[in-house]
């Protein structure tokens, strides 16, 4: 039973990815052919159907707004993608009210390259990529942070309007790809091209914070069951079909195109109002508020430290003075996990350690990284892998799930994964290889 839980946990990890690249190609497909369909629909059609998909994405945008504020989780991230919701409700329904008043139902009059057009666009990506940011990392994201992503586009349009109301840059009319490249001379033109890659910024950013977010965690918690990874992943691939939606409405010069565009929102608007709202918090309360203080125990790690040297000097003398301690630091948390084997708790976390070690969770994970050369997620993992390994000798009555809950795993599938990561073979398949070794011996 155990190895065929082990095989299972193998090919459901493969099935899992297989799945997913599956679905990412399906979807990049039916983005394709949706924007090729709807470019070819009566205009009478195109707009009973766009303002019922507007009607619905304001029902979503303004229901879920409402329900995330009521939870009262006191999550800021989820207040975050409440204004994102909020924003989207009345932008669309802003445009609902146009398409009756004007017989126009849009903010901004889709044209080729039109400026407008790109500004909206942008200050949407700059929106969708705060949430992740805050989710994932609660605390980071200040002011000064959200303003310095914001600058790039700030920083064209301050550019673009020195040329045209100062230097009286005229911006050309470009209406097809035989004028764009005409007109590729005008600093204008490079401009509102500049902005249009503002969107592609926001992925990169998303992309590098993913593989920054799981080290962070792998540098904060002993498991990594209940981080929410794979959100963070949907969200990134969401906002690439997104832009990509973009691009064919910025160079489609048909107003039938942002059809497809609505309904890729609709769809994104519902699957992520889903995920946020059960979205568990994997921090716990205060966890962030910890940093600037040495340690909850009051300890400080080098001594009163002098009123007369600079903050950067104090620095200096602290990380000097934490490498001197190192070697003592070291020894007293593995005497600590010795003894006291903390590791067999499933929600130990970094944190825990300032039980024992008088330094904040900065030091404590620089601890791991350079005294041990691996992340605090690893150093855990080694205890626990080497539990278990005992418990399987030792305790060869219990089962595979029994001997992953005694050593501190907080499932089978986790503990298999782990253990056959390591050891090249399932526990089952070890267990049995070591006691018959150990009968060979004993003969």
């Amino acid at each position: 039973m155990d190895l065929k839980l082990a095989t299972l946990n193998r090919g459901s990890n493969e099935l899992n990815i297989n799945k997913r690249l599956i679905i990412y190609i399906l979807s990049i497909i039916i983005l394709w052919l949706g924007h090729s369909y709807t470019l070819s629909i009566p205009m009478e059609t195109f707009r009973y159907v766009r303002q019922s998909l507007m009607s619905m994405i304001c029902l979503v945008c303004f229901t879920g707004a409402f329900v995330l504020m009521k939870q009262k989780k006191g999550v800021r991230a989820d207040k975050i993608f409440s204004f994102i919701l909020m924003a989207a409700g009345v932008t669309n329904l802003g445009s609902l009210i146009r398409g009756l008043v004007a017989g126009y139902a849009g903010m901004v009059e889709y044209k080729y390259l039109s400026l407008p057009m790109l500004l909206y666009g942008s200050i949407y990506a700059y929106f969708f990529l705060l949430y992740p940011i805050e989710a994932f990392r609660p605390g980071w994201l200040t002011l000064k942070r959200s303003l310095l992503l914001l600058l790039p586009t700030l920083v064209i349009m301050a550019i673009y309007l020195i040329a045209t109301s100062i230097f009286n840059v005229t911006s050309p009319i470009i209406d097809n790809w035989s004028t764009l490249m005409d007109e590729l001379d005008n600093i204008t033109v490079w401009l509102k091209l500049s902005i249009l890659f503002y969107p592609l910024f926001g992925l990169v950013v998303m992309i590098r914070y993913r593989g920054n977010y799981r080290e962070w965690c792998e540098n904060n918690f002993a498991s990594m069951e209940n981080i929410d990874v794979k959100w963070l992943e949907h969200y990134i691939f969401s906002n690439m079909i997104i832009t990509i939606s973009c691009l064919v409405v910025v160079f489609s010069n048909d107003v039938r195109s942002v059809l497809m565009h609505n309904f890729i929102f609709l769809l994104f608007f519902l699957y992520a109002f889903y995920r946020v709202y059960f979205r568990r918090n994997p921090y716990p309360e205060g966890f962030f508020r910890v940093e600037g203080s040495w340690s909850k125990n009051g300890l400080e790690p080098m001594g009163p430290l002098s009123e007369s040297i600079t903050g950067e000097e104090n620095d200096k003398l602290k990380r000097s003075i934490f490498m001197i301690r190192l070697p003592e630091y070291t020894a007293r948390l593995e005497e600590w996990m010795e003894n006291e084997k903390p590791y067999l708790r499933k929600d130990f976390k970094l944190t825990d350690a300032m039980e024992i070690l008088p330094l904040n969770r900065s030091y404590l994970s620089r601890l791991f990284n350079e005294g041990y050369g691996e992340s605090f997620y690893h150093f855990v993992m080694r205890y626990r892998l080497a539990e278990s390994r005992q418990l399987l000798i030792s305790r060869p009555e219990l089962s595979i799930t029994a001997v992953a809950s005694m050593a501190g795993f907080s499932s089978a599938s986790v503990f298999c994964r782990a253990f056959t990561q390591e050891m090249k073979c399932s526990p089952l398949q070890w267990r049995e290889k070591e006691l018959a070794s150990f009968a060979t011996a004993r003969e």
